[in-house]
């Protein structure tokens, strides 16, 4: 696989770090999951060789600033400028988890510059969970997540590494997926050599808790006139917290106008980890 070339897109003063490989073809965007990075796609695209793929850090995570408040709909016209800067068109936005959700807004507001979406275990909730979220909101704060409180100092990718391997959900991943994203998860800190995870847990927190206006996406679900392919996992308890079930709406195939779905029950919410040649090959597809 090409080493990618590492670029610096300037949205509104928030400085987003891109990955590119160049290559032919129309040009395919990655974005990834809540409390990721852009290198967790290295294995997706190790198995696309010579096509032109971008993969963004989102806001809050990776080399990319975490200016602001975590909030979806801010992330969202950071991609919808990201497209625009980069100007991409005939685009194959993929993305997974609340990159699903981001690029699907996006693809709502600028149909003219996609081809085609890949949405993988999106977080696209059904409006009775957004109505749910609504209920609670402001009664929460991102310490009060389970989340929040993830070990945030370590010495290195390695000890990281051991220390996930053998634990759910990581240890449903491909080792060279879980090597990736340690590898890039850490930035150094200036005490005893130490390091600290790129995206902050508070952050990561708050994003999870911050679905307020949200729903605004099932709004827009018929402005989806590009095609789309769905890849969802099996649902869990959606009142238990588990970050491995899928989030994903069951009824959002039917209420996308061009939508095919690929239901993967043995799969859980983290797919391109456990099978990033399957997602290449319905990449390849389109």
């Amino acid at each position: 696989m090409q080493t990618p070339r590492e670029t610096r897109v300037d949205i509104d003063g928030m400085s987003m770090a891109v990955m590119e490989w160049q290559g032919d073809g129309d040009p395919i965007l990655l974005l990834h999951a809540t409390g990721f990075h852009s290198r967790c796609w290295n294995q997706v695209v190790r198995q696309l060789p010579g096509r032109h793929i971008y993969a963004a850090d989102l806001r809050f995570h990776g080399a990319s600033d975490s200016h602001g408040s975590p909030d979806w709909g801010l992330m969202t016209r950071d991609i919808c400028q990201l497209i625009k800067k980069l100007g991409l068109n005939r685009l194959i936005g993929v993305g997974h988890s609340i990159g699903g959700h981001l690029v699907a807004r996006a693809a709502a507001r600028m149909p003219d510059c996609f081809r085609h979406l890949i949405l993988i275990d999106p977080v696209i909730m059904s409006p009775e969970r957004y109505a749910a979220f609504k209920a609670v909101a402001g009664t929460l704060h991102a310490s009060d997540h389970p989340v929040s409180r993830r070990k945030n100092t370590w010495q290195g990718a390695s000890e990281m590494f051991e220390r996930f391997k053998g634990r759910a959900p990581f240890n449903t991943w491909q080792p060279e997926v879980l090597r990736d994203y340690c590898d890039y998860a850490l930035l150094p800190t200036d005490a005893n050599a130490e390091y600290q995870l790129a995206c902050d847990p508070i952050n990561e927190a708050g994003i999870y808790l911050n679905q307020e206006g949200n729903d605004i996406i099932l709004q827009e679900l018929p402005n989806i006139v590009t095609p789309v392919t769905l890849l969802r996992a099996a649902p869990g308890d959606e009142d238990a917290f588990d970050l491995s079930s899928s989030p994903t709406w069951p009824g959002l195939a039917a209420a996308l106008p061009h939508c095919r779905e690929i239901y993967l029950p043995q799969m859980n919410h983290f797919i391109p980890m456990q099978a990033p040649e399957l997602v290449a090959t319905y990449i390849r597809e389109v």
